[in-house]
């Protein structure tokens, strides 16, 4: 009998063993696949939806030409867009952002024109600045910070720049698809931001053809800031490389704040002239919610008879954090020989040499 009592108790005690050891082995199993699930989570991306809804009425007279409309994009483009990141850890971030063009008055949908792609990028971040591939921003898209008029359509900087053939502008031109683009870190105020786009164009003669290159550096200190671009693009059109050189700044006084740049385009055309742009402005607060703007500038042209000059007032009132009513009115004189125009307004087939432009606009934008 105490044979038997033993044996069955040395039974129980292997059987109690075995039990014990398979509900450790799930324990550990369970934190491990937890620990897996947890840094799953941790490394997937942290995506932001953001976008612009901005819309306006203008009505435009150039020449003899007339418009009356709503139009998109009066204070910024309309947009849709997606922002993503990722932590690779030691400091270094995967960053991604997917931007495209809406026309809030037009049943074209996502991707509209003239933007349809406003930004479509992926790169690396980390202590070394920024460095990303696909269709990015050219360092003059950000010479909006010196300009006193935000609004594009009547913007005297934009139309003066555009119509010299400038990509110094914050529109279209000043963006670049197929490009390397890198930005350093932030030096005390100072950045440095530089892009190269390639033409992707198959030249039996000259594969850098249509590339784009630029350079621009950027300080913020206090009220004062500065910026000074270079660009250049590989003969567009005949022998000669396009090349700008663009300067802009801007003070904010407290009650006031002053903005102006000058810029220099050679070779933009096949005239393969030299134009100089140059612009002045300035802001006023207006209580808590309100600011007015006026601004002034002027293309010299090295064609005979091909200047022109343009001025602008704007007033914004803020309606909330996100939401900003605007109204706006911008006039354009041109010489003989040139036909600056607001494209927002009255198309090119119906304007002349020499048209005067007058451009009026009252608009609502909303940031989410």
């Amino acid at each position: 009998m105490p044979t038997r009592v033993g044996r069955v108790a040395t039974g129980f005690e292997s059987k109690k063993g075995k039990s014990m050891h398979k509900k450790r082995l799930a324990i550990a199993v369970s934190c491990i696949v937890a620990g897996l699930a947890s840094a799953s989570a941790a490394a997937q991306s942290n995506v932001t939806v953001y976008g612009v809804a901005d819309a306006f009425i203008g009505h435009g007279k150039t020449g003899d030409a007339k418009f009356t409309g709503v139009q998109s994009g009066g204070w910024a483009g309309s947009r849709l867009g997606f922002r993503g990141t990722e932590d690779l850890g030691n400091g270094l971030k995967a960053v991604f952002t997917l931007e495209y063009g809406i026309e809030m008055d037009a049943n074209d949908g996502l991707g509209a024109a003239p933007n349809r792609s406003r930004q479509q990028f992926i790169g690396l971040q980390g202590n070394f600045g920024f460095i990303g591939l696909g269709r990015q921003y050219h360092p003059g898209y950000y010479v909006f910070k010196y300009d006193a008029i935000v609004p594009v359509p009547i913007s005297p900087q934009f139309a003066l720049a555009a119509s010299a053939g400038s990509n110094l502008v914050a529109g279209g031109a000043a963006r670049v698809s197929n490009s390397i683009n890198y930005k350093s870190p932030n030096f005390g105020g100072l950045t440095l931001n530089a892009i190269y786009g390639l033409n992707e164009v198959n030249q039996t003669s000259d594969r850098q053809k249509g590339d784009i290159a630029a350079i621009g550096a950027e300080y913020a200190n206090g009220p004062l800031a500065v910026g000074l671009i270079y660009s250049q693009v590989k003969e567009p059109v005949g022998d000669e490389d396009k090349r700008e050189a663009y300067l802009g700044g801007s003070y904010d006084f407290g009650m006031f704040k002053l903005a102006g740049s000058y810029q220099r385009i050679e070779d933009a055309t096949a005239a393969e002239d030299t134009d100089n742009v140059w612009h002045i402005g300035g802001t006023v607060p207006i209580g808590t919610s309100g600011k007015f703007s006026v601004g002034y500038g002027q293309l010299d042209a090295d064609a005979k008879d091909s200047d022109a000059d343009s001025w602008a007032v704007v007033y914004s009132h803020s309606l909330s954090k996100r939401t900003l009513a605007y109204a706006g009115y911008g006039h354009i004189s041109n010489d003989d020989g040139r036909a600056v125009r607001s494209p927002s307004f009255v198309s090119a087939a119906n304007t002349s040499p020499g048209d005067t432009s007058r451009n009026l606009m009252v608009g609502l934008n909303h940031l989410f």
